[in-house]
């Protein structure tokens, strides 16, 4: 079961006024069905279950049909030519296809539109969230099985997660080796200065490999303000990619095609810590200990493939 499976479950059941294990594992083995009838990415996930949110709070006692609506409203947001039968035909029979055409039409009028994508960053911060608070708890991932987009042409290359690791040349070897042991396909650059880091991301969104998961040592700046990291953090990625030049630095955080997942590797903290406020505009996701370990590694690489 994918990470992303396991923790919309949980999230799934938080919504519900009496939470119990036994609605963790049957929303979490609704998201995974739908997961690979569907051949769903993460992004796909994330935005099923944002959308899914104020359906399941509205309709408890039918989750599982607030999901499977919350499901089909996000794939229309992400992609044309996607149709409500596939969810009857691919994921499950339960409902008619007049039921889930209901509930569309109800849901429209359900859902905040303003936002969407930041909101969108918000979920995927939060399911990360969920996932690291409890790891040992999920199902393990299974890398190479999270498939290609339903939606991806015949011609569209899947060339997988791309890790860019920006950190002090005598911790590269050991945050490579990390990277690499919580997953083997992992695509994995490192370097040792914002300067050169700069300069790899323009090769990289030059060449087609976009960086998914960009993880900075917060020590190659000094004992830095928190706002002179992000600043950082923020040119690095703004001034890597040619089409940003062209709009305000802070835009890039509501960009899907801009913003990678972004994390502070510090020292000064033992345990992974998120945004407090998941709603607040800030360029870096999450804080991670300096000693990376694998299964955290693991997670955040299995929701930062948007």
């Amino acid at each position: 079961m994918h990470t992303l499976s396991g923790a919309s479950g949980v999230a799934i059941a938080r919504l519900l006024p009496h939470l119990t294990s036994t609605h963790v594992g049957e929303a979490a083995a609704l998201v995974e069905r739908a997961r690979q009838e569907l051949v769903l990415g993460p992004s796909e996930l994330i935005a099923a279950l944002m959308f899914a949110q104020p359906l399941v709070k509205a309709w408890p006692e039918h989750w599982r049909f607030a999901y499977l609506i919350g499901l089909d409203l996000g794939m229309k947001y992400l992609h044309d030519g996607f149709f409500i039968a596939d969810i009857r035909e691919f994921v499950v029979e339960d409902f008619t296809l007049a039921q889930l055409k209901m509930g569309e039409s109800k849901a429209f009028g359900m859902v905040e539109w303003s936002g969407v994508h930041g909101r969108f960053f918000a979920f995927r911060n939060a399911l990360a969230s969920v996932a690291v608070e409890r790891p040992a708890r999920l199902p393990e991932s299974q890398y190479g099985q999270l498939g290609r987009s339903c939606l991806l042409d015949d011609d569209d290359e899947d060339s997988g997660v791309h890790v860019l690791v920006v950190t002090r040349a005598e911790a590269e070897t050991d945050l490579c080796e990390a990277a690499l042991t919580a997953n083997p396909e992992a695509l994995v650059s490192t370097c040792s200065s914002l300067q050169v880091a700069v300069e790899l991301m323009k090769q990289c969104y030059h060449d087609g490999t976009r960086v998914n998961l960009l993880c900075v040592d917060a020590e190659l700046l000094g004992p830095a303000k928190c706002t002179t990291f992000e600043s950082a953090v923020l040119e690095i990625i703004a001034k890597s990619q040619s089409f940003c030049q062209q709009i305000e630095p802070r835009d890039v955080l509501s960009n899907f095609a801009c913003k990678p997942l972004v994390v502070a590797i510090s020292t000064a903290v033992l345990d992974m810590a998120f945004p407090l406020n998941a709603e607040a505009e800030s360029v870096c996701d999450c804080v991670m200990p300096a000693h990376l370990a694998s299964t955290l590694l693991r997670i955040l690489m299995d929701i930062s493939e948007v």
